[in-house]
């Protein structure tokens, strides 16, 4: 049995949305406001978006911060900004914010999309 790479184009919108918990018109959305870029499969006149693994962790991530009350626009705006992250007097909403941040900024499908 053949192992599937982290970053294979694999799962097709409606398994990655059930995957995330969210809708794939959620997960198109994320595609409009530029973060994330699926793969786009050269079959139909559109193209089937499929998502790798990497991308699933990489929309976890994203899911969490709009749990936590962060926007789309917001979410952009952080992940191409620099700033602190050690000011003791963040609260703890913030630091989680920030520590998924990190997570975001450090992860394979961040540079595909924010060169």
């Amino acid at each position: 049995m053949q192992h599937i790479q982290a970053n294979e184009p694999f799962y097709q919108i409606s398994q990655a949305a059930k995957l995330l918990g969210i809708t794939s018109d959620r997960l198109r959305t994320y595609e409009e406001e530029g973060l994330i870029k699926p793969f786009r499969t050269k079959h139909s006149k559109d193209g089937k978006r499929l998502f790798s693994q990497n991308d699933i962790e990489w929309l976890t991530m994203i899911r969490d911060l709009i749990k936590l009350g962060v926007s789309i626009p917001t979410i952009r705006i952080l992940l191409i900004a620099k700033f602190p992250t050690n000011n003791l007097t963040l609260k703890e909403k913030d630091l989680e914010i920030i520590e998924l941040l990190k997570k975001l900024k450090s992860h394979a499908v961040y540079s595909s999309i924010f060169k």
